[in-house]
């Protein structure tokens, strides 16, 4: 068994929407195919937010993957094993300075897992599971709906509605980091758990009466109300917030991850922590922060990004929620055809690796890779 063949596309996923950061009009993401030389594909798709990978993959790090001698790429089994692939696309790479290759590292490995998963006959997060000796995994996990960006084309109401209607119990929505954000927030804040993105907008010279008239809204978590790597003013927010905070999800590697334990002051008994092991050169990085915090809940443990790759994660690792863009018309919305939301919960479904081939319109990106 050898990888013979890897390919990447940069996809154009732009929509007219903004959060307080950045617009997503000239977004792109990268679809992933890696196949070997047993007509097995393995397959990825990006964390939506960052930009596709493809110059990265195409000059430095599939060259090195192909160029591995093939046993170094498996385990005493002869399956794939991801972590060895990852390990071989980061060669002579020297250590720190993260910056967007942990995005490309991590694609190389989760479709090394796809295919891993396929070899085995089992989901991906069995394969998950039983590698990393995971004791409360299980299909079945709860979920929560990331909406509510800033638009010009749908009212904020209409689209929270619509994925509570869907069945997601938990929503979380944009909001803009001004004292303004009561008046969003009080129109979507009655049917469920609510949850507010600031994308790190968040002002130092507001932040007190800030936090103070959120407190009202009794909110399931603020995310990233200071910029990711500001772990001072973190620190000061948490200590202004009686609301659960949340960050990490623009965290990249174990190294920034430990920086924000020592430094970001957030609280074990109540915050969350969003890294995306897409995004964070992998399962095996993210496995290494799991340890990092092994003190903390697992539940407490929300993976950025809305794949359906970080859907197996939160059920093979027993962590507390998925993401997902709930308009399963796109191909990076929603879950599995025919899977549907009741109650804040899905079930993965009974099929070999991530499953992408059930999802018709995203599989339609990757098989045309």
């Amino acid at each position: 068994m050898r990888i013979v063949e890897a390919r990447e596309r940069t996809v154009a996923i732009g929509a007219p929407m903004r959060n307080a950061a950045i617009a997503f009009d000239a977004m792109t993401a990268s679809a992933v195919t890696l196949i070997t030389d047993a007509g097995v594909a393995g397959y990825a798709f990006d964390s939506i937010g960052r930009y596709g990978k493809g110059a990265l993959l195409r000059e430095r790090f599939f060259p090195r993957l192909l160029a591995a001698p093939p046993d170094s790429l498996l385990d005493s089994n002869g399956l794939i094993d991801p972590p060895a692939c990852a390990r071989a696309a980061m060669l002579n790479e020297k250590p720190g300075g993260h910056g967007e290759r942990p995005g490309a590292i991590g694609l190389i490995e989760a479709a090394a897992w796809d295919l891993r998963a396929k070899m085995q006959h089992v989901p991906l997060w069995r394969s998950l599971a039983d590698d990393y000796q995971t004791g409360d995994a299980g299909p079945s996990i709860r979920v929560y709906a990331s909406c509510g960006h800033f638009r010009d084309d749908r009212a904020l109401a209409d689209e929270v509605a619509l994925a509570r209607d869907a069945g997601y119990a938990c929503v979380k929505i944009k909001v803009a980091g001004t004292l303004a954000d009561r008046a969003r927030i009080a129109a979507v804040a009655r049917g469920g758990p609510l949850a507010i993105d600031l994308n790190g907008a968040l002002a130092p010279d507001i932040a007190e009466r800030w936090f103070a008239a959120m407190a009202q809204f009794h909110l399931a978590w603020i995310e990233e109300p200071a910029p990711p790597l500001d772990y001072e003013l973190l620190q000061r927010y948490a200590q202004m917030s009686e609301t659960p905070l949340a960050t990490g999800e623009n965290l990249f590697s174990h190294d920034d991850a430990r920086n924000l334990a020592r430094y970001g002051g957030l609280r074990r008994e109540r915050d969350i922590l969003q890294f995306d092991p897409l995004l964070a050169y992998g399962v095996h990085e993210y496995v290494r922060i799991l340890t990092l915090y092994a003190a903390w809940d697992r539940r407490q443990f929300l993976p950025h990004a809305g794949h359906l790759f970080a859907a197996h994660c939160v059920a093979g690792f027993g962590l507390g929620m998925a993401e997902a863009a709930p308009d399963a018309a796109l191909p990076y919305g929603g879950y599995w055809d025919g899977v549907r939301v009741r109650d804040g919960c899905v079930k993965i479904p009974d099929l070999p690796g991530v499953g992408y081939e059930a999802k018709r319109n995203l599989f339609a990106v990757l098989e045309s890779t």
